[in-house]
């Protein structure tokens, strides 16, 4: 196995990488189509293509989550993976964490809801090994907010393009929101990453706020969904909308550094999800 180059790449060369393996994984999971959805930095790329931001679109992984409402049996996803030559990341050893022939990650996850009895890490779904999964609080909306989306290949040589669920921007923002709140007070701070909060910033510049928060609506409806996203709406409130100094809004600035502007990003990201958080709890 190649030790992991990926984060050596180009933006360009990286997401070429990365969008290979994420469909070498779809195929391999393709008997658990109905239950598989992307999620992750190439879901918010697949909805978010010509957004008008600095950064190139750049990610060294792939993230699907797995709706266990209707996931069959057979076959396990410890044996799908491991069929199409994904083996357990050898530098990341939790469940989930799976990693390509060449050393490009996939993490293959399920939210808290929908994960079985009560675990840190794993998700207890026989007959599926228990390190197959990984649960992870604030996925619950994107098994209510997805559609169908082709995912093409990004190598002149493959001419795949394989139709698959793709978790919706709504949902995104929600998953995203929970992921940068819970890594702010983490012992290990390069956890968090300031591409996450400027991956909110692609998803507000390219979605007009009505549209967002009629999906929110839904989401604050659903009683997978419900608990999560009012916790993510709190979240947006507190890291974004309270102002361009606030965590979130300097993160998504803070990425643009060298490249953007990222006092210009702060401002806009902080008034987009002030229009947001209230256009939201004006209908919630």
């Amino acid at each position: 196995m190649n030790n992991p180059g990926a984060v050596h790449d180009s933006p360009f060369n990286l997401l070429v990488r990365t969008r290979t393996v994420l469909l070498d994984a779809l195929e391999a999971l393709a008997e658990h189509r109905r239950s598989v959805i992307v999620i992750g930095a190439q879901a918010v790329y697949l909805h978010t293509g010509g957004a008008q931001v600095a950064i190139a679109e750049a990610t060294k992984d792939s993230d699907v989550a797995i709706d266990t409402r209707n996931l069959g049996p057979d076959p396990t996803i410890n044996a799908a993976m491991e069929k199409a030559n994904f083996v357990p990341n050898p530098q990341q050893p939790q469940p989930g964490a799976w990693m390509s022939p060449d050393g490009i990650p996939v993490d293959i996850m399920v939210p808290e809801a929908l994960a079985g009895k009560k675990s840190r890490r794993r998700v207890y779904k026989p007959p599926h090994d228990k390190m197959a999964m990984r649960r992870a609080r604030g996925l619950e909306a994107a098994v209510v907010d997805y559609s169908e989306i082709v995912v093409p290949s990004l190598t002149p040589s493959d001419n795949r393009a394989i139709t698959a669920n793709v978790a919706g921007p709504a949902a995104l923002l929600v998953a995203k929101c929970h992921k940068i709140a819970e890594r702010i007070n983490d012992p290990k701070p390069d956890r968090l990453k300031d591409k996450d909060a400027h991956d909110i910033y692609r998803i507000l510049v390219k979605f007009q706020t009505a549209e967002l928060a009629a999906t929110f609506t839904n989401l604050l409806a659903d009683e997978v969904s419900a608990e999560v996203t009012n916790e993510a709406v709190d979240h947006l409130h507190t890291l974004f909308a309270a102002g361009p100094d606030a965590t979130g809004s300097d993160m998504a600035g803070r990425a643009e550094e060298g490249v953007g502007e990222p006092e210009q990003v702060a401002t806009a990201i902080s008034f987009l999800a002030s229009d947001l958080v209230e256009a939201v709890r004006a209908t919630s």
